[in-house]
């Protein structure tokens, strides 16, 4: 067999003409690389970059800074608006607590002046009615003993009338009797 010399493919003539074929397939374009890397054109997009970054730059600096700071500038006096308020309202709603306090404590205060005050009233009362009451009871007392000593005084002046009449029973009973008894003399009490 006859040796035949190894093919070498240049891998970049191969894209070139695939490259060219397509190009005459598709109606005879220029064939080249990539428009953004294409060296060329490199010069022409330098230069549209500059006017559209220029452009963008203004719109954005003219337009929409502007717009983004206010709104920033709107939130932080807002949040600074709400804040003061949380701040007012939260040394308004202290005040509150300091001052309920104090009234609960002169309330309280109050309260303790009255109940010492009724407490003096009705102890000053209960002591007028006691010793009223041991009045009374100390004139009832008086009565009664004036009473028990004035029956005792007649009981005891009575005792030598009921004894004289009581030994003369006796002496009767014992002493034989006569034919006519003497007549009986009343004895204070009897009936």
């Amino acid at each position: 067999m006859a040796a035949h010399p190894p093919a070498t493919v240049d891998s970049h003539a191969a894209e070139a003409a695939l490259g060219a074929a397509e190009a005459g397939a598709h109606g005879g374009e220029a064939a080249g690389a990539f428009p953004p890397f294409d060296i060329t054109l490199f010069a022409s997009q330098l230069i549209w970059f500059a006017i559209t970054f220029t452009l963008l730059y203004l719109v954005v600096s003219r337009f929409v800074l502007p717009r983004v700071a206010s709104v920033l500038e709107r939130r932080a006096g807002a949040v600074k608006h709400d804040l003061d308020q949380a701040a007012q309202k939260s040394a308004d709603a202290e005040e509150a607590r300091v001052t309920m306090e104090r009234a609960i404590a002169k309330a309280r205060a109050d309260a303790r002046a009255m109940i010492e005050a009724a407490r003096a009233d009705i102890t000053a009362k209960l002591t007028a009615e006691q010793e009223a009451v041991e009045k009374r009871l100390a004139e009832r007392i008086a009565a009664a003993e004036g009473r028990v000593e004035a029956a005792r005084q007649k009981a005891l002046a009575e005792v030598p009338a009921i004894a004289e009449a009581l030994a003369r029973e006796i002496a009767d009973k014992l002493t034989p009797s006569r034919s006519s008894p003497a007549p009986r003399q009343r004895v204070a009490g009897e009936a």
